[in-house]
């Protein structure tokens, strides 16, 4: 047993990043200002509004928001009126700014409703409506979606509230966004949890570090270490063939983590295999409370290492590399937009079952996806992100690295 007594000798720069809702303009709200209500004249050109007028659409599109607590989208799609009147209503709030964020963070904050949603809007204002082809750049939607993104940049108060949003955002427009926030370049995601008081955590990350492997992983033996007379004990985890080392960290409450390590000449949020870009990809599962992932609680970039929940190795009744049914018992992937692509590693995924953690208990549709047989994965690093009303943004936003498709 290696022990250290003064933990508060050791310096580091720990800054905590919160979950938190963007309350600029609430999803719900009766937007009433006249300055807000105003729509821009230039746009109304030759806008048709058939039997109803815009005062009269827009009357009963905020009485549904206000009176209803409807979210935009869906208050929307209540309006009984035809495609073409329907169509001009549209592209009149998406050339409102106000407006045009409300609708579209509606749309932005359901992410498992997004077929269905645009299944209805396409019904709603027809399919050769330019506002249901948002990837064309003269699309009114698509011309409102880069300003949407503009201002969630601007007024977000924290990396997580990003990630929330989208998981492909360039590392360079993260790494920018934190030294807005914090005033330096210690980028660090989430929080550390609670088990691991003082300096703990990175003090466990130097004792581990001796400990780590590239390539091909030996079993050994880690001896507990004692910080504080509160004892810690580890399990080395082999598999893998990356340059990633995977402990698990069991703490006196009988709290267990995993704690995802690599050298720092690995580090990025941009490259294959890379920690940071699976955080970039887990804090997307995380904050949308997805039950086929290991929760993600926290990423240090400067120390390049991650701490996710660890999940009890239930294993799968039978292995398999089918990426077809690795797929179907993900699918809460799927409905999130995420396309599932690694079928080499068969250690990434075990069954979901009510002891996996119990942090998951309050994860999306968890106890159905037991009933389902689903699974849960603890390596997401070959994934791909799609969604139609959530076109890329270029200045913002690049392809994730799905090292599968890069080099299958």
């Amino acid at each position: 047993m290696i022990t250290i007594l003064n933990t508060n000798l050791y310096s580091t720069n720990n800054n905590k990043v919160t979950f938190k809702q963007n309350k600029n303009i609430p999803n719900n709200s009766y937007i009433n200002n006249n300055n807000k209500q105003k729509v821009y004249a230039s746009n109304l050109n030759n806008i048709h509004f058939g039997a109803k007028n815009i005062n009269q659409l827009y009357e009963e599109y905020n009485w549904y928001i206000n009176h209803d607590h409807t979210p935009a989208i869906n208050s929307f799609l209540k309006i009984d009126a035809d495609e073409k009147t329907m169509d001009s209503f549209l592209t009149a709030i998406l050339n409102t700014e106000d407006r045009s964020y409300q609708f579209i963070d509606s749309l932005v904050r359901q992410p498992r409703n997004m077929s269905e949603l645009t299944n209805k809007l396409t019904d709603k204002v027809g399919p050769q409506s330019k506002n249901v082809m948002p990837f064309f750049f003269d699309s009114p939607y698509n011309k409102a979606y880069n300003k949407y993104i503009d201002k969630k940049y601007q007024d977000s108060h924290t990396i997580s509230e990003l990630l929330k949003v989208r998981p492909d955002w360039k590392g360079d427009v993260l790494l920018q966004k934190h030294q807005q926030l914090k005033g330096n370049t210690s980028f660090e995601i989430g929080n550390i949890p609670k088990e691991f008081p003082n300096n703990h955590l990175f003090l466990i990350a130097d004792y581990l570090k001796d400990k780590m492997e590239i390539g091909l992983k030996q079993n050994k033996k880690i001896e507990n270490l004692k910080l504080d007379n509160r004892e810690y004990e580890f399990k080395f985890f082999t598999e893998g063939k990356s340059d990633k080392n995977v402990f698990g960290v069991f703490t006196p409450e009988r709290k267990k983590y995993v704690l995802k390590m690599s050298d720092e000449k690995y580090r990025s949020l941009d490259n294959p295999f890379a920690l940071g870009t699976l955080a970039k990809i887990d804090t997307y599962l995380t904050t949308n409370r997805s039950r086929n992932s290991a929760p993600l609680c926290y990423y240090n970039h400067d120390r390049n290492m991650s701490v996710y929940k660890y999940i009890e190795h239930n294993h799968v009744p039978q292995k398999t590399n089918n990426l077809n049914e690795i797929s179907e018992h993900l699918p809460d992937f799927k409905a999130l937009g995420l396309t599932y692509n690694d079928n080499v590693g068969d250690k990434n995924y075990f069954q979901l079952k009510m002891n996996s953690n119990e942090d998951l208990h309050n994860t999306e549709g968890f106890t159905e996806g037991i009933m389902r047989n689903e699974w849960i994965s603890v390596d997401n690093d070959h994934v791909t992100f799609s969604n139609k009303f959530q076109p890329s943004v270029s200045k913002y936003h690049a392809p994730l690295p799905n090292a599968m498709q890069m080099f299958f």
